[in-house]
């Protein structure tokens, strides 16, 4: 625990110092002089921490999405595997997982080309599982997730280059005491698996870095951010730290119209301790099991944005992507994603311009 403290440290006093170091009048400058003389092709709607806002300038996103996981995506290191052979180690296999959600997030502009940002999801679950004689039954959990905050800042690189930082705390608002009923506990509820749980337990460190060229009617870009989990939470484990990276093609298809994809790329480590609740379902049902969590995932997510607005009241893009596994590699069994859908309806005032 204490080494893995140590590791982070650094990581966010770099890029704090960084972020504070991202004002620059010249920088503005710079992008003003480029501003007007073609369409502004914009990076892909999840990527955040490119826009410029003057202090006190507002914008508002919602965000609605869905994920589905299994539906033939069972892996063990790599290896696809059937319910039938899960269920020779396991009394239930899980066979899919969807995640929906509901985001809001509002993005403040300060000065020195730099923003605050507050994220607060909500999130429902559902996994639909097989039992070992045959029986198949749903769990569901729902609930407000953990609630993130903080700062990005952005200057101009060059001629035709952005670079951003950002450095976010999410605090553990989710609730980690998720139950439903299932056959083994009827009437009765039970705690349930990790992956059903809505929120972490801890404070997690999000750092990111992204980086931005823009040509007429071209935008191509990367990133790279992590998530490091602090410490236990209160029910005496912690999920495994993150670390993901993508890069896109984004081009104009008209005046207010875009389309990208994006290449992207996730990497997360085992849950640390375990949680007692579930200690009873160990061998039950590999969900339960804190050492089958780990695993990587790289997927394409293609996207198409369109934006308007009126002039004295500011700007709107509304933004339409989805997710396509293209390869895992996950300790399992596990359910790898199947399949993932996202809409994006971003507002911009003209407030503090």
């Amino acid at each position: 625990m204490c080494a893995a403290r140590a590791g982070i440290l650094p990581v966010v006093v770099t890029v704090a110092m960084s972020i504070g170091a991202f004002q620059s009048t010249q920088a503005q400058q710079k992008e003003h002089a480029m501003e007007g003389s073609s369409h502004h092709v914009k990076a892909p709607s999840i990527v955040m921490g490119l826009h410029s806002l003057a202090p006190g300038q507002l914008m508002m996103t919602y965000r609605f999405g869905m994920m589905r996981m299994g539906e033939g995506h069972q892996h063990v290191d790599g290896a696809h595997v059937t319910p039938e052979s899960v269920l020779d180690d396991f009394s239930v296999v899980p066979l899919r997982m969807t995640t929906s959600g509901h985001m809001v997030s509002t993005m403040v502009g300060l000065p020195g080309r730099m923003a605050a940002t507050l994220m607060i999801p909500v999130v429902h679950r559902s996994m639909d599982h097989r039992t070992a004689a045959g029986a198949q039954f749903s769990t569901q959990s729902r609930g407000v997730g953990d609630m993130a905050l903080g700062l990005v800042g952005n200057r101009q690189l060059g001629e035709r280059t952005t670079g951003a930082l950002g450095l976010s705390l999410s605090l553990p608002t989710g609730p980690t005491g998720a139950r439903d009923v299932t056959p083994s506990s009827s009437p009765q509820d039970m705690h349930l698996p990790y992956p059903m749980q809505i929120g972490s337990g801890s404070v997690e460190v999000r750092p990111k870095a992204t980086v931005s060229m823009q040509w007429a009617g071209l935008n191509v870009g990367g990133q790279v951010l992590g998530t490091f989990r602090t410490g236990e939470n209160d029910a005496g484990y912690r999920l495994g730290n993150e670390i993901g990276s993508s890069a896109w093609v984004a081009f104009g298809l008209g005046s207010s119209t875009d389309a990208s994809v994006r290449l992207a790329y996730n990497r997360r480590g085992n849950i640390r301790g375990s949680d007692p609740r579930l200690h009873g379902q160990l061998g039950v049902v590999p969900t339960a099991d804190p050492t089958l969590r780990q695993g990587s995932e790289l997927w394409i997510a293609p996207e198409l944005s369109i934006s308007g607005g009126v002039a004295s009241l500011g700007s709107h893009s509304l933004a339409l992507g989805v997710e396509v596994p293209l390869w895992h590699s996950l300790t399992g069994p596990q359910l790898g994603l199947a399949w993932a859908f996202r809409l994006a309806w971003t507002v911009s005032t003209n407030w503090g311009r």
